[in-house]
């Protein structure tokens, strides 16, 4: 069970945040809410002299008291909220004289939107007969509701299933490839909801192993189910929060990345809600790029793995 505070730790105007976060902004309290057990909390960012602080839109968000007051730990002061303005573009007065200004012509340009671009593929090749999932399709201005297909001369098209477009950088998708499909280099193709489409040639490999019909790439292990990962992907040194959703979570659970060539990276702040969601936080160490297998550990010893969900860019 979590337990909180009897009563909320922060009031209206106070300006909390994580000690260990190196972001140059934080959260101002704009308060507290007793029915939803939520604090209401916006933006805030520092003067140039160091002062705190101004807002830059009006956006505010809730967010679970348990949550607020067990990750943003530090006060950093309290400022009524009529004195955190939001920051907007200066105001441009009329002329004083008498002269009349006229407006300059006004050019409008119509960009065409551009078209996806494939640069590569992880994994790169599959058996005949088994099922293969990408974990990151690489390019640019991929969009979502893309469909993805393996083509090649002379044969039927393989398309992806679970297309996912997780940035305009990255698609993740399976291919389910049939056990009579020709051995050799295939092309991926793919096309964007608009029509326009890129194909990168021979840039994945069928192989005929003997015995590979039968079989598929493990994607999951272990009786802790992992369903979901919300983003998918981050950045190094980026400090980030994360939302799972699964089966099987219990308090005080550990989340790791684990790959086979770097050391498991550990998440903090784990907030298990329910047994079938947690959020946490992830600070992946520079040099930590790739991708990483999801793994979820309960302290009675129960795990789950879901094997390359997560990417690190």
């Amino acid at each position: 069970m979590i337990t909180t505070a009897a009563g909320p730790l922060y009031a209206e105007g106070d300006i909390v945040r994580n000690p260990s976060s190196t972001a140059d902004n934080a959260w101002l309290v704009i308060g507290y809410d007793g029915a939803s057990d939520t604090y209401e909390r916006a933006l805030v960012y520092q003067n140039d002299e160091g002062t705190w602080g101004y807002r830059m839109d009006e956006r505010t968000e809730h967010v679970s008291r348990a949550l607020m007051e067990k990750v943003n730990t530090e006060i950093v002061t309290n400022r009524p909220l009529s004195a955190v303005p939001v920051k907007t573009p200066a105001v441009i007065t009329a002329p004083t004289n008498a002269e009349t200004i006229k407006p300059a012509a006004v050019t409008t340009t119509t960009t065409a939107a551009k078209g996806p671009t494939i640069k590569k593929i992880i994994p790169d090749k599959g058996d005949a007969g088994t099922t293969v999932q990408v974990t990151d399709l690489v390019g640019d201005n991929f969009k979502n509701g893309a469909n993805v297909t393996l083509s090649r001369a002379g044969s039927n098209e393989i398309k992806a299933t679970g297309v996912r477009a997780v940035t305009p950088q990255s698609i993740t998708c399976t291919f389910a490839i049939p056990a009579d499909a020709p051995a050799g280099s295939w092309d991926v193709v793919v096309t964007n909801p608009d029509g326009q489409s890129d194909r990168y040639t021979n840039i994945f490999s069928v192989h005929r192993t003997p015995g590979a019909q039968s079989t598929t790439y493990a994607t999951h292990a272990g009786t802790v189910g992992i369903t979901y990962i919300d983003p998918p992907n981050t950045f190094s040194s980026q400090y980030s929060k994360f939302t799972i959703t699964g089966t099987g979570f219990r308090n005080n659970a550990k989340v790791i990345l684990k790959r086979t060539d770097k050391p498991d990276i550990e998440a903090t702040n784990v907030l298990v809600s329910s047994d079938t969601r947690l959020e946490c936080f992830l600070n992946p160490p520079a040099g930590s790029y790739g991708v990483w297998d999801l793994k979820i550990v309960n302290t009675d010893g129960s795990y789950g793995i879901w094997y390359s969900a997560f990417t690190i860019s």
